[in-house]
């Protein structure tokens, strides 16, 4: 009886991934290129995220930090939190993109209102001592165009007032 549940995990095995996250996870990069892109092309925003991993990553795919950057930023302003951690990086670094602060701090503040956690730890590190308060107010408030859920999205003094002026 033993043998028959291993027949069955090893045929599973040989046969082709069609989860691009299990191909991924198991390191059958290729193929969950292949299946990542389909979905991208299609608008999918984790699958975009993928594809920007494996192009920063060089994984299943010839290294390219434009492409990375270009899978990054469809899906960041789609709302994908790691998509949008993703693109902070590349700001913050230079890498594929000019670097700029700013913008790296604009997609860190979008993704960790929506619960990244590691964009909260980039933020604190781009607060203390690369932009001013009066430019972490403004990154917000332009940052909350790509959060999704209204709750969470900056609102300083003058947005609330603009937003609650009875005429």
């Amino acid at each position: 009886m033993f043998i028959l549940p291993c027949l069955f995990l090893l045929i599973g095995a040989c046969a082709e991934q069609t989860d691009p996250k299990i191909a991924f996870e198991l390191g059958d990069y290729e193929t969950s290129f292949r299946l990542w892109q389909e979905m991208a092309e299609m608008g999918n925003a984790e699958a975009q995220n993928y594809l920007g991993i494996q192009y920063y990553l060089g994984l299943g795919v010839e290294r390219n930090y434009s492409q990375a950057v270009k899978w990054y930023e469809q899906a960041a302003k789609k709302g994908h939190p790691d998509a949008q951690r993703n693109y902070g990086v590349m700001y913050q670094y230079g890498i594929g993109v000019p670097q700029d602060y700013y913008n790296a701090y604009i997609w860190y503040y979008a993704a960790s209102q929506q619960g990244n956690e590691t964009a909260k730890r980039h933020l604190e590190i781009l607060a203390s001592n690369k932009l001013s308060p009066n430019q972490q107010m403004h990154a917000k408030l332009e940052a909350n165009k790509f959060i999704l859920d209204p709750g969470k999205r900056f609102m300083s003094h003058d947005t609330y007032i603009d937003k609650n002026l009875i005429y």
